[in-house]
């Protein structure tokens, strides 16, 4: 026997594993990483890594990034570049600036845009960790990667509603201050009001003397006027003021009834086309100094519907008005005046049309804000079109705006025939016109994708111009049918002619220096040789701005 001196460490023997017992601690493992790699698949995250230096080049890729973007993890690894190259251009210095404060600080949390395999982008957000070795040096980052564009869109649609909440609020204050200044304007008023009927009765009294002294004074005047001149305008001057005197009541009682908003106030059966009429007998005068002519377009046989007839009255008269403001040249002014029934929307539609300045996009946005005004300079008040969209949403209608800088703008007042059966939930969309059924199927992919386009589509040209008026939301149109003289052309004027604010895209397989323009006088808005590039097409309506409805 071998005996161990106490001082000297003592070694416990441990049994070496059997190659029964390694197989099943092997089986085990093999076991728990599918578990894992299971559960990595079924979640909606791509995990990856990827180097810490040099090329920063993706070293692994989880297989769900095929299910999400549609590339394969291969491509990601293969080609360093490949993942930098797929980020959307506007994105892309601010991820590399990212990536080297990661570099940097060691953790970060980021959203980007990443083109995915039919064109179109989704948003993205990664979190990524810099993991390093023993002595502290960066070794590799280790990340995942998660598709948030529902949420982005949905935080869109949340924004969207929160500016209605604002927008209410702010027509609520609003009708505070009107119903306090319609109190003020009516103390004043009443007291002409009241008196009229005595100037009347006096001026009657006082018309024999003056007569019986001008016919004895012959060349008896006042000022530059005869007494007889003088007793015919005065007559005149007293039913002026009792006209304005009602005018103003009218106007009181108008803007009473807008900052009550009551719901159960009494409305009656309308007859929109006499709205209209009633307006230009009021307005139109005063119109028609700006505007060389005013064109009524009205549908005949125009449903009734319930409403509050003044109300209305007031919504159209702020829009012409604003129309006729818009024109600079009075000479080559012009409004145009629409109604028409929309049995898709079960609504009537009223458009009233300028071929004015325009608006830029920055200003459609606001121009139903109070108090915001393109007309500060002479004198306007921003309120006309931010009364007329309470009015309208009170009639549960949607008013919408169209313009184009040095072309003009149309204002759309939808207002639905049965208000408790209708609701009215549109969203400015783009129109595509192909011959082509698979080439339609996948614009409508890429667009319901880029920048939230909402997307349309039919393959025959002689539907577009009835799918425009049957679609008053639809405010681009993507055409490919230039190459096709027979049906190409004639729609592209056709189009122009009847919605001239609208903007058209025509794509084709030739190039712009291709196409024969010379003799045309009516051209696209925008020309798009194939293949079509998604994010020149996406900065062009960022540029354009949307109809904001």
């Amino acid at each position: 026997m071998i005996k161990i001196p106490r001082n000297e460490r003592s070694y416990q023997v441990t049994k070496k594993p059997t190659y029964d017992e390694l197989e099943a601690m092997v089986q085990q493992l093999k076991a728990a990483h599918e578990q894992l790699s299971l559960i990595m698949e079924s979640l909606p995250i791509i995990p990856y890594t990827r180097r810490a230096d040099g090329d920063l080049a993706i070293t692994f890729m989880g297989k769900s990034v095929e299910v999400i973007t549609g590339y394969t993890p291969g491509q990601f690894m293969d080609d360093p570049a490949f993942w930098l190259d797929h980020v959307h251009p506007d994105d892309r210095s601010r991820v590399m600036a990212e990536l080297e404060m990661l570099i940097n600080e060691g953790i970060l949390s980021r959203e980007y845009r990443l083109q995915v395999a039919d064109g179109s982008y989704k948003w993205m957000s990664s979190f990524s960790r810099v993991i390093k070795d023993a002595h502290g040096r960066n070794d590799y980052i280790v990340g995942a990667v998660q598709d948030i564009s529902d949420e982005k869109k949905m935080k869109q649609e949340a924004d969207m509603y929160m500016q209605q909440v604002i927008q209410a609020d702010k027509l609520a204050s609003l009708g505070e201050v009107v119903a306090g200044v319609a109190h003020e304007i009516n103390n004043p008023n009443s007291f002409i009001t009241y008196n009229i009927p005595l100037l009347e009765e006096s001026w009657e009294i006082f018309v024999p003397i003056i007569n019986k002294y001008a016919e004895n004074h012959p060349d008896s005047k006042h000022g530059n006027l005869s007494l007889e001149e003088l007793t015919g305008e005065m007559g005149e001057i007293i039913q002026a003021i009792k006209t304005g005197s009602d005018r103003i009541n009218k106007i009181v009682a108008n803007l009473k009834d807008f900052a009550r908003l009551d719901e159960s106030a009494p409305s009656s059966l309308v007859d929109f086309n006499k709205v209209i009429n009633d307006v230009l007998t009021i307005v139109g005068a005063q119109a028609r100094k700006s505007v060389g002519r005013i064109e009524l377009e009205l549908a005949e046989n125009l449903p009734q519907f319930h409403g509050h007839y003044q109300k209305l009255e007031q919504v159209m008269a702020n829009l012409i008005m604003n129309a006729a403001q818009a024109v600079p040249e009075k000479e080559k002014g012009k409004i145009i005046i629409r109604t028409r029934v929309n049995m898709r929307l079960h609504s009537i539609i009223a458009e009233v049309e300028d071929n004015g300045r325009g608006m830029a996009p920055s200003e459609t946005e606001r121009i139903f804000e109070p108090f915001f005004t393109t007309r500060r300079s002479s004198g306007g008040t921003g309120l006309g079109l931010s009364v007329s969209y309470g009015l309208v949403q009170e009639h549960k209608g949607r008013i919408g705006v169209l313009s184009r800088p040095g072309l003009g703008t149309k204002f759309t007042v939808i207002l639905p025939i049965d208000r408790r059966q209708c609701r009215l939930d549109l969203q400015s969309t783009i129109l595509c016109v192909d011959e082509d059924q698979q080439t339609l199927v996948l614009l409508n992919s890429l667009f319901a994708r880029v920048e939230n386009l909402q997307a349309r589509s039919i393959t025959s040209t002689g539907e577009v111009i009835s799918f425009l008026q049957d679609h008053p939301e639809v405010d681009m149109v993507l055409c490919d049918m230039l190459t096709h003289d027979v049906a190409g052309w004639p729609l592209l004027e056709s189009v122009k002619r009847q919605f001239p604010l609208l903007t058209v895209f025509c794509i084709s397989d030739l190039s712009e220096k291709d196409h024969h323009f010379a003799g045309r006088d009516i051209l696209p808005d925008y020309f798009l040789a194939r293949p079509l590039k998604l994010e020149k097409l996406a900065k062009i309506i960022k540029k354009i701005g949307r109809l904001r409805i």
